[in-house]
């Protein structure tokens, strides 16, 4: 589905951006402290972008084919059981993540409801940096329920996009 292939894409794009803001906030505080200065919160902000980095990772990487998978019991079952197996760990997967999007996203409306502040230098709304997490999980679910949706049509199971190889270890 070429909207989910530009959601993932995107979400990943947002992870990279992420990964160089804690570069560059790590790098400015590094500068700053040989000045004899320091940037308020730069440790919350450098904190906050690697979560988001690694939440924003979650659907690029399941599209791609990209999550490491346990291939170990694959290579002991039938090949008539395989396709049950996948659709099964696919289910499981689905279940896993809507669950957890649904508990991220209660977490996230919380900080929002009840004007929650970070407790460092800065006091930034905790709802901001805690949205890419919840983003992220959800659409990890999406590129789930897409994968698990795909096999019960009896389409293959990759997560790669069309002429693209996953990875499978």
């Amino acid at each position: 589905m070429a909207v989910l292939d530009r959601l993932s894409k995107a979400s990943g794009a947002a992870s990279a951006v992420a990964l160089a803001a804690i570069g560059l906030v790590i790098a400015a505080q590094i500068v700053a402290r040989l000045l004899g200065h320091q940037i308020p919160a730069a440790d919350d902000f450098a904190a906050w972008a690697m979560a988001a980095s690694a939440f924003l990772a979650l659907p690029y990487a399941m599209r791609h084919g990209d999550h490491i998978r346990v291939t170990l019991v694959l290579q002991f079952l039938p090949k008539r059981w395989e396709r049950g197996y996948e659709l099964l760990a696919s289910a499981l997967g689905v279940a896993l993540a809507v669950w957890a999007a649904w508990h991220t996203l209660q977490f996230v409306y919380g900080s929002w409801q009840y004007e929650e502040v970070a407790q460092g230098m800065l006091r930034v709304s905790l709802w901001i940096p805690q949205l890419a997490m919840a983003i992220g999980m959800l659409l990890l679910a999406l590129m789930l329920i897409d994968r698990l949706w795909r096999g019960l049509r009896g389409r293959p199971l990759s997560d790669a996009p069309d002429g693209e190889t996953a990875r499978t270890e």
